[in-house]
């Protein structure tokens, strides 16, 4: 186990970021593989924790592939995919208010750049895509132009959103 060396709660062993306050757990000492470590493990036959003792075998009938959209925050390039679902919340994390969005902007410093916790929700709709601002502070724009609250715009692949300033390309594939 390791603690958040921000709000010192514990951590499991390997986490990036801290359940309870999402601080970074980089910086923080903990063991880590590396590429040397790992061939020097197999050349003196240490087990690891990435081996196993058998290859996987998953017997499962072909299913199709459900579509996917993606979401480039501009900023920082990352790029955000999502299984196309009905309905996807778009915001920051709060975990003493319990809001789990589905795009939680928070670590792309989404609270710097305005954007809610409960921001935008991005639905399709008789197979097209939509976003609606959920009555936000800090607005929710398509290409430049702000979308009143509570109304769905449609939007469509290489559309760039901002809410508040935080930049996104819309990608569907």
């Amino acid at each position: 186990m390791q603690r958040c060396t921000h709000c010192n709660a514990q951590q499991l062993d390997g986490a990036i970021f801290c359940s309870e306050c999402g601080a970074s757990l980089l910086g923080s000492p903990q063991r880590r593989e590396t590429t040397a470590s790992l061939n020097r493990a197999a050349a003196t036959g240490e087990a690891t924790a990435f081996e196993m003792s058998e290859p996987l075998v998953i017997d499962a009938p072909a299913v199709s592939v459900a579509p996917s959209l993606t979401l480039v925050v501009i900023n920082s390039g990352r790029r955000i995919t999502l299984e196309a679902v009905d309905n996807l919340l778009i915001g920051r994390k709060d975990n003493q208010r319990g809001i789990y969005p589905d795009v939680d902007l928070g670590l792309d410093g989404g609270y710097d750049a305005g954007v809610s916790r409960r921001h935008a929700m991005i639905s399709l709709q008789n197979g097209s895509y939509c976003i609606e601002d959920l009555a936000s502070a800090n607005g929710t724009f398509v290409n430049g132009r702000r979308l009143p609250p509570q109304e769905a715009c449609p939007i469509r692949p290489g559309d760039e959103l901002k809410l508040g300033t935080l930049l996104l390309r819309f990608e569907v594939g």
